[in-house]
């Protein structure tokens, strides 16, 4: 069987790198469930749109600097955004949070986020580097023992530390009601391994190497799910780019049962290769 999503290699350039000029970038929206697309609008990362029956969740919110394609992105498949009434946030990093205050105004959305992903958020919300925070406040806080529900989604949290302390993956079904069919969809809250989760960046910024040994627990425990549609949270984590339909409506390109399990095995062995005495190399490998 030939698979088409994987983890691919981060694109020399991408829209986060080349903001100045984010509109060659550019990408339609795209269904990738039923109920669900990314209208991120660019290349590099995703903003999930679930239409609840009841009313919008938003999975991620991207760049400052793009929000309008965002916006575009989503009157152009017949949604209005200011019918948004909750942002799910995967972590505090800005090219995942900059667009969330601009929407909350916009449509009055209540904002989620980790317990401690908050606490980062307040730590770092004075940065400027790589790219500023822009202000926004979170209206409540994961409880990975309760679902998130609105209309007909119900929507179960997992923390899972490493690209963050506090990033928290995300696990939901979706039904198609014209074939009966449910899928399980899945999305992990921060893949990014490197420089992260090296023992020089932990160390830098006052972290234990726990969490990335955490995150390898994690992935592997993760990979044993039963996920029909990996959702990706840049688009380079599941080979995306190439594979979008040329029929943006066609969802069914994305059922790929082995995807998430792939995945989350090659980002839990990228993180034992940076620890090799904790994980010395298998046989066949």
């Amino acid at each position: 069987m030939e698979k088409k999503f994987f983890y691919a290699q981060v694109p020399p350039l991408r829209c986060g790198k080349d903001l100045d000029n984010r509109w060659k970038y550019e990408i339609p929206a795209y269904r990738v469930a039923p109920h669900v697309w990314n209208v991120g609008g660019q290349d590099d990362v995703c903003a999930y749109l679930l239409d609840s029956g009841e009313g919008l969740i938003l999975i991620d919110t991207g760049y400052e600097q793009t929000l309008y394609m965002l916006i575009d992105r989503m009157w152009r498949i017949g949604f209005d955004p200011k019918n948004i009434k909750m942002i799910l946030l995967s972590h505090w990093h800005g090219d995942h949070v900059n667009g969330c205050r601009f929407l909350k105004e916009m449509s009055g959305a209540e904002v989620w986020l980790s317990a401690v992903d908050e606490e980062q958020h307040q730590l770092h919300k004075d940065d400027n580097h790589p790219q500023r925070i822009v202000p926004y406040t979170v209206d409540h806080l994961y409880d990975d023992s309760k679902p998130i529900e609105l209309g007909r989604f119900q929507i179960h949290t997992r923390l899972c530390p490493g690209h963050t302390p506090g990033a928290t993956s995300f696990r939901f079904d979706d039904t198609d009601e014209e074939t009966g069919q449910t899928y399980h969809c899945a999305m992990h809250g921060g893949l990014g391994v490197f420089p992260m989760m090296a023992p020089e960046t932990l160390a830098k910024n006052g972290q234990s190497e726990e969490q990335a040994h955490r995150f390898v627990r994690d992935c592997l425990e993760m990979a044993q799910w039963d996920v029909d549609i990996m959702l990706a949270s840049h688009l380079n984590q599941g080979n995306v780019l190439p594979n979008i339909p040329k029929d943006t409506n066609d969802y069914h390109v994305f059922v790929a049962g082995y995807a998430w399990g792939d995945i989350l095995r090659n980002r839990a062995r990228a993180v034992m290769d940076l620890y090799p005495d904790t994980y010395p190399p298998r046989e066949n490998e």
